[in-house]
């Protein structure tokens, strides 16, 4: 048993998970490590390929929208270089105050870092984190919430590191944009802030009050 448990779970007839939380100090690397082992280990339902075991060399979702978080950014980029990140992997979308990066897509529409020989990710151990905790199987709602509560959380991180990287001479690296009014106001400090791992985040500093109490009602 570690800080967080991944635990199978039957919803609608299907193998699914749940979150258990058994650490007051469990942090997001704690939750990545144990969905990737979840889903190396368990047998559970693959809703978009029925039949299927295991999510090697299947690509289906290399080919949708893949956000990102600052240490994403730190991972990918050389000697944890956020704008070297930006620059060569990410897409950056700006519509009116709303700043959106995510993983940029090759000519045929996947995700750059896709080895299409493969059908898997080219760096895998540091693919990003909404890629490592993804699974198409069914999922209880507190394991939806927490998902989405870290990656909006370090999505929101990389997008402040974003607004620091104006050079004034060539501007911030933005891909598209539609009607843009850049306010770097619009995204407050996150429990990322200053953090270069996700050792560093702890879960209880990015989920809400009541979410939180969900998880950790397993510690014994």
């Amino acid at each position: 048993m570690g800080k967080v448990d991944v635990v199978p779970v039957v919803i609608k007839g299907r193998t699914g998970y749940d979150i258990k939380v058994r650490d007051l100090e469990a942090t997001v690397q704690d939750y990545i490590d144990a969905l990737n082992s979840f889903i190396e280990e368990i047998k559970c339902s693959r809703t978009r390929s029925p039949g299927r075991d295991s999510c090697y060399a299947c690509n289906l979702c290399c080919q949708e929208r893949i956000p990102v978080t600052l240490i994403d950014a730190r991972n990918l980029g050389e000697k944890g270089n956020v704008l070297e990140a930006i620059t060569k992997f990410f897409h950056v979308y700006v519509e009116d105050r709303v700043v959106d990066i995510t993983m940029g897509l090759n000519e045929s529409g996947c995700c750059r870092l896709l080895d299409p020989a493969k059908g898997i990710c080219s760096n895998y151990l540091n693919r990003p984190m909404v890629c490592q905790t993804f699974i198409c199987s069914p999922s209880t709602r507190a394991a939806k919430q927490l998902r989405e509560q870290v990656v909006n959380a370090g999505e929101d991180e990389l997008v402040r590191s974003w607004f620091k990287t104006d050079n004034r001479a060539g501007g911030y690296v933005i891909n598209e944009a539609v009607n843009p009014r850049l306010n770097p106001g619009d995204y407050p400090a996150t429990p990322f802030k200053g953090k270069t791992s996700y050792v560093q985040v702890k879960l209880k500093d990015v989920c809400t009050k009541k979410l939180w109490l969900q998880l950790s009602s397993f510690l014994e």
